[in-house]
């Protein structure tokens, strides 16, 4: 099976889709913490999907391909 980490395409469209994850679930937790301070399994998913988007755009930047 091919490792597709090292394709040019593949690794950009993470780090697009890890810059929309962040910014799109930042304000949505922004939004939220804002009407309602508490912090429940709805906020809590909203973190997780921030953590997930940040691990896209570290793992970009640690990943140089080797050309």
């Amino acid at each position: 099976m091919e490792d597709q980490d090292h394709n040019p395409s593949r690794r950009t469209w993470n780090l697009m889709i890890g810059i929309s994850i962040v910014l799109l679930g930042s304000l949505r937790l922004y939004n939220r913490l804002k009407e309602a301070p508490d912090w429940g399994i709805g906020t809590l998913s909203i973190v997780f999907f921030i953590v997930f988007g940040l691990y896209l755009i570290l793992r970009y930047f640690q990943n140089n391909p080797k050309d």
